[in-house]
């Protein structure tokens, strides 16, 4: 198979720049693939997109050098299989609060001796290499995003197969009794993230975040994260229909006044 193009970067000594998509349009996905960014992620847990969904937007990275990444609703091994099955190089998994949640992950993207996954690749496989090479290949993001989280991070971080603590900030500044949240320059929000960041590279892992705003990308390099994503398909959409909308209406206003 291809190099994945997210550990190409950490090769590198780079972060890996991301776009999230809801999957429920291919041709979106198809288009921000050739884009350049290093990965997509495909979100199944707060969007619409079905199975059926996910397998369309693969297939339609495939021809792009963008690497697949699925966020599944759960923890849920049956799953993480199919959606790995389906060509994805990587998962993400929301709410892993502790260390056995981490091990069930990991277990899910791995195959045996390392984890518990079943063979049955019918789109990934790209000839016989693919059960050797794929352990190495799909990257595993569990999501800190309780306080619970944040007291396991060492144990949670110390998983053999876990490659990034990927952060889930709204949930987790509700977790903390506050109200959903990605302010970055708040002195807890920060306190919080560097936390995060230190257990990732302790433990040898990488650590990642949403940098969706103006000034995000700077802040979460200058705490080391290695993994941004810096775009989300919804906010593009609406951000420039918004901008078309506005000009229109300037150019579309009072009527001009007539010889």
């Amino acid at each position: 198979m291809p190099t994945n193009a997210i550990r190409d970067r950490w090769a590198a000594g780079e972060a890996a720049v991301d776009c999230w998509v809801s999957g429920s349009s291919v041709l979106s996905v198809e288009a921000v693939g050739r884009l350049g960014y290093d990965s997509v992620v495909i979100d199944m847990q707060h969007t619409m997109a079905e199975y059926r969904d996910v397998v369309t937007a693969v297939i339609a990275l495939a021809a792009t050098p963008t690497v697949p990444v699925v966020r599944v609703p759960g923890n849920d091994p049956i799953l993480v299989g199919r959606v790995l099955d389906a060509g994805a190089r990587g998962v993400m998994c929301p709410m892993v609060n502790t260390r056995e949640q981490a091990e069930r992950f990991v277990a899910a993207c791995r195959y045996p001796p390392e984890g518990s996954r079943s063979y049955g690749p019918y789109r990934a496989a790209d000839g016989a290499r693919y059960f050797t090479e794929a352990n190495a290949d799909i990257v595993t993001f569990a999501q800190i995003e309780t306080l619970e989280a944040l007291a396991n991070l060492d144990e949670i971080a110390a998983v053999p197969g876990l490659d990034v603590l990927f952060v889930g900030p709204t949930d987790l500044s509700i977790s903390g009794g506050g109200r959903p949240s990605m302010s970055y320059t708040d002195p807890l929000v920060d306190e919080r993230h560097r936390a995060i960041v230190d257990a990732a590279h302790r433990a040898g892992k990488r650590a990642g975040m949403l940098a969706l705003g103006p000034g995000d990308p700077e802040i979460g390099r200058g705490w080391g994260m290695d993994f941004l994503s810096v775009a989300m398909e919804q906010r593009l959409v609406a951000t420039g229909a918004a901008a078309a909308l506005k000009h229109g209406r300037s150019v579309a206003g009072p009527a001009l006044a007539q010889a």
